[in-house]
């Protein structure tokens, strides 16, 4: 075989294997979306077909049709199981709508028929299952304890697809680490920005080290299970192999185990916001540890406008703080700034750093 035919082959090969690789990955989460709903109600999607792993999220609302979120596009689920572009217009007797039934049904089968069970999942608001997706359910809600409500009668549900995007971090690795120093970071973006997949990746990019920058221990503070796709305990999404993970606690608690008997170099969280969120990363702090953490927002003004952010700002805890921006296209850029609001790095594509 000459030269020439052999590097057409090692191609074609890889080609193959590629594409074979992304077809599985569809398939799979195909099943994973389907697996979410109770067996009476599969038949519909099981025979639907659409780009399964661009699914951000599902909405399913009593009495209203089932909208599935691309980055900007909406999908409705149609009786005949097809899946089509949402367009004002359509003929409204072509949807799947669930009932008041069908929603406790899928309740029910999320919670593997033990409701009460799930207790404190339902007064937070939502469950998280295995892989890390999350499920917000609301309706009517009661009184329970204290300040604490719980959802009754759930006619809401809001599917959070998790999506694990290897090497998103890529671009940003350099602004956040200088030789052995690691740099306090707080990410800000608005809801469904791409928070959460960030720092996870920097996690998984810090504890499994590189030519630049050996691993170190990192102990990560998971309390909603999405960012770790924590089940029963267990990491399901890659959070790198120095990496140990606190789940079901707040961050409070969870800093104080993992300084006191894990010794990280790195405590990471998600969404700080609170009084006692941001009083953890002090505690981080004066013990030792760098902070990587995320939070709501959309600019500078918008975390002065929270005051447990803006103590944390005043104090110049953060060296670099990354703005994650949505484009009308759904690609997703960064800016970074340093801890004095000076800019550090304009606006770039998160995207154009995976290969």
């Amino acid at each position: 075989m000459c030269a020439g035919t052999h590097y057409f082959w090692n191609i074609l090969v890889s080609s193959t294997y590629i594409e074979k690789e992304e077809r599985c990955e569809k398939m799979d989460m195909k099943n994973v979306i389907i697996n979410f709903f109770p067996a009476t109600l599969r038949k519909i999607w099981e025979k639907s077909e659409c780009e399964w792993d661009k699914i951000e999220e599902i909405r399913i609302r009593v009495n209203k049709p089932i909208m599935i979120k691309e980055r900007i596009k909406e999908y409705v689920l149609l009786k005949n199981g097809e899946i089509k572009e949402f367009s004002e217009g359509m003929d409204c007797n072509k949807y799947v709508i669930y009932t008041e039934k069908e929603l406790e049904e899928i309740l029910r089968h999320l919670c593997k028929d033990s409701i009460y069970a799930y207790e404190e999942e339902r007064k937070q608001g939502f469950l998280v299952v295995q892989g890390g997706h999350r499920i917000g359910i609301t309706g009517e809600v009661i009184h329970i304890e204290g300040k604490t409500y719980m959802a009754k009668y759930i006619r809401y549900m809001n599917i959070r697809i998790a999506h694990e995007i290897k090497g998103i971090a890529n671009g940003v690795m350099k602004w956040l680490v200088s030789g052995e120093k690691i740099f306090n970071t707080l990410i800000v973006s608005a809801p469904g920005g791409g928070k959460t997949t960030l720092l996870r990746d920097i996690t998984r990019i810090l504890s499994d080290g590189t030519a630049e920058c050996r691993g170190m221990g990192v102990g990560m503070i998971d309390e909603r299970g999405e960012l770790a796709g924590a089940y029963r305990g267990v990491a399901s999404l890659d959070c790198g192999m120095r990496t140990d993970v606190i789940t079901g606690g707040n961050k409070e608690q969870g800093a104080r185990i993992l300084i006191r008997t894990f010794a990280p170099r790195i405590i990471v969280m998600d969404e700080i916001g609170m009084r006692r969120d941001a009083e953890s990363v002090l505690y981080a702090g004066v013990s030792g540890c760098n902070v990587i953490a995320t939070a709501h927002g959309n600019s500078i003004n918008d975390l002065k406008c929270k005051p447990e952010i803006q103590e944390l700002l005043n104090k110049k805890v953060f060296q670099r703080i990354v703005f994650l921006n949505r484009g009308q296209h759904g690609m997703r850029s960064y800016e970074i700034w340093d801890g004095e609001g000076v800019q550090l790095c304009g606006e770039n594509l998160l995207q154009e750093y995976l290969c």
